[in-house]
């Protein structure tokens, strides 16, 4: 399996990546944490009755392990391994069982904020690779005695030459042996400019 497979296996598992913050399932739910976790302070700030406030962060705690809770259990069900959820979950349940709402739906707040944060930001960085993969042509032209052989880049080995012709994408990262010209590497370096490429230098797939 390529790489680029693999990030498809991935995006089919998982659906589309979300191209904004709040886009994404997990930061709304971690938003909605918050804000009723704030609500409840509010409330008790208020002198509103205990039930108000406690009622609140419970609802905060339950939308805070929404998802690292399940992906807790999924992972000691079928992987048999006790990871950073479970011991989190473990941890919310248990100050919840004491009483201790505030705290456990802080907790829930600040732990999930994270992880969709962090699950943004995976997905946003999966996203960008698998567009600077799209940019790289599938099929090279290998030059092979002078003579050039198109076939499928899953072909091309270490140490192959392959024709790069004006206005055509780079397919792999390789070394410039003959030949010069400007290329667009924006998609790497975020630089718009057109940078001189000569014998000798080193270029980017995708570029």
């Amino acid at each position: 399996m390529t790489a680029l497979d693999e990030l498809d296996s991935d995006r089919d598992e998982q659906g589309e990546a979300p191209q904004h913050l709040w886009e994404s399932r997990e930061v709304r739910w971690s938003g909605l944490s918050g804000v009723l976790l704030l609500a409840g302070y509010v409330a008790q700030w208020g002198g509103a009755a205990d039930g108000v406030s406690i009622g609140l962060w419970l609802a905060s705690l339950l939308a805070g392990v929404r998802f690292f809770a399940a992906e807790a259990i999924e992972e000691l069900v079928r992987e048999r391994e006790v990871g950073i959820e479970l011991l989190m979950t473990v941890a919310a349940v248990a100050a919840a069982v004491l009483g201790l709402w505030e705290e456990a739906a802080a907790l829930a707040f600040l732990y999930s904020i994270s992880e969709a944060l962090e699950e943004f930001t995976t997905d946003r960085t999966r996203g960008a690779i698998r567009a600077l993969m799209d940019l790289a042509p599938k099929r090279v032209r290998r030059l092979v005695d002078g003579v050039e052989e198109e076939i499928d880049l899953e072909l091309l080995a270490v140490g192959d030459r392959f024709v790069v012709r004006p206005g055509e994408g780079i397919a792999t990262d390789g070394q410039i042996v003959d030949g010069r010209s400007a290329l667009n590497e924006a998609a790497i370096t975020g630089e718009s400019v057109p940078v001189e490429k000569a014998v000798g230098d080193k270029v980017f797939a995708g570029t």
